[in-house]
C-alpha cells in the first residue's frame, strides 16, 4: 500500500515538474546563442587574416537574412487575398538577390585582368585588359620593412596612362596589428585602398608608371588590375530602381494603416553593399565592414524612413 502511495506521489511530482514554465534564463538562451555567435564572427574578422574574410561574408549573409525577414514581417497583418503581399516577396527577393552580386564581387574579387611589378620610382609597366570591363580598379600590394612600427602609414603614387588619357592614383599602406606583431624579420605585406580609375574603362592597353615610392616600403610594389562587369554609376542606378520599388511597397503598406518599416529595412541593405562595393580590400576588412554598417544604418535606415515618411505624404493615389 505504502509504495502504491509512493509511485502516486511520485508521478504526480514528474507531472508538476514537467507542467513548470521554463526559467528565465531558458527564454533568452536562443538570443544569448545568437549573440555568441555574432561575437564570434566579429572577433574572427577583426583577429584573422584567412578567415576574417569568410566571417565577414557569415555577418553581412546574417544581416541581409535579418532585414529580409524584418521586411517579411509586414505581410502578417496584409489580408490573404491581397496581391501586395506578393509584391512585397518581389520586391524582397530583388533587393536581395540584387544586393548578393556586388557583394560577392566585392568580398571575393575576380581573377586580375594583369598584374605588374614596379622596382622603384620611374619604373614603367604596360598590361593589357582583355574582355568585359565596365570599371577598371587598381589594387597594390607592397611590404613594409621590418623596422617600422605598429602605426606605419606609406602613401605611394603611380601614373596611368591610356593614349593621350593619364590619371594619378594614390593609395595608401597602413600595417596590422597582426603585422606588428610578429616576431619576424620578413616585411609585412599589404594591400592599400583599392581605387576606380574615372577617366578609363573597357578593354585595351595601360601604361602604369611609379612616380613615387616612400623609404618605409621595400620595392617591389606589385600592382594588380582587375575589371568588373559594371562600374558603381551602373550599379547606383540599379539599386535606385530597388530603392523606389521599395519606397512603393512602404507606402502601400502604410496607406492600409499599417506601421511600415520596409523602405528602412532594405534601404540599409542597399547603402551597406553599395558601400561596401566601393570600398573593400581585404586589408581593411574589419573598418569597411564597420563603415558600410554605419552608412547602411544612417543614410539607408534612418534616411530611407525619412524619406518614406514624405513619400506617404506627397504620393499620389490610393491603395
Amino acid at each position: 500500500m505504502a509504495d502504491n502511495e509512493a509511485s502516486v506521489k511520485r508521478a504526480a511530482a514528474k507531472r508538476a515538474a514537467e507542467l513548470e514554465p521554463p526559467s528565465e534564463l531558458s527564454k533568452y538562451l536562443p538570443y544569448l546563442a545568437g549573440l555568441g555567435v555574432v561575437g564570434g564572427l566579429v572577433l574572427t574578422v577583426t583577429r584573422s587574416q584567412q578567415y576574417g574574410v569568410y566571417a565577414g561574408t557569415a555577418l553581412l549573409v546574417l544581416a541581409m537574412a535579418g532585414l529580409g525577414w524584418v521586411g517579411w514581417e509586414h505581410t502578417a497583418t496584409i489580408p490573404a487575398g491581397d496581391r501586395l503581399r506578393a509584391y512585397v516577396g518581389v520586391v524582397i527577393a530583388a533587393v536581395l538577390l540584387g544586393s548578393a552580386g556586388p557583394a560577392v564581387l566585392a568580398l571575393f574579387p575576380p581573377a586580375p585582368a594583369a598584374v605588374v611589378t614596379l622596382a622603384r620610382a620611374g619604373d614603367r609597366a604596360d598590361a593589357e585588359v582583355h574582355g568585359t570591363a565596365a570599371a577598371l580598379v587598381l589594387e597594390a600590394e607592397g611590404a613594409f620593412v621590418p623596422d617600422v612600427g605598429s602605426d606605419a602609414r606609406a602613401q605611394f603614387t603611380l601614373l596611368v596612362q591610356r593614349g593621350g588619357r593619364e590619371e594619378v592614383v594614390t593609395g595608401v599602406f597602413q600595417r596590422s596589428g597582426d603585422d606588428a606583431g610578429r616576431q619576424s624579420v620578413r616585411a609585412s605585406r599589404g594591400v592599400a585602398s583599392r581605387h576606380v580609375l574615372a577617366t578609363m574603362r573597357g578593354e585595351g592597353p595601360l601604361s602604369i608608371v611609379l612616380d613615387r615610392l616612400p623609404e618605409s616600403v621595400r620595392p617591389p610594389l606589385r600592382v594588380i588590375v582587375r575589371a568588373e562587369p559594371f562600374s558603381q554609376g551602373a550599379l547606383a542606378g540599379f539599386f535606385a530602381s530597388l530603392a523606389l520599388a521599395a519606397l512603393w511597397i512602404d507606402v502601400k503598406i502604410a496607406r492600409r494603416k499599417i506601421e511600415s518599416a520596409f523602405a528602412a529595412a532594405m534601404g540599409v541593405v542597399l547603402c551597406a553593399v553599395f558601400y561596401l562595393h566601393g570600398h573593400f580590400t581585404r586589408a581593411t576588412l574589419p573598418s569597411d565592414l564597420l563603415a558600410a554598417g554605419l552608412v547602411g544604418v544612417l543614410l539607408g535606415g534612418v534616411g530611407g524612413e525619412i524619406v518614406a515618411r514624405l513619400a506617404r505624404v506627397v504620393a499620389p493615389g490610393r491603395s
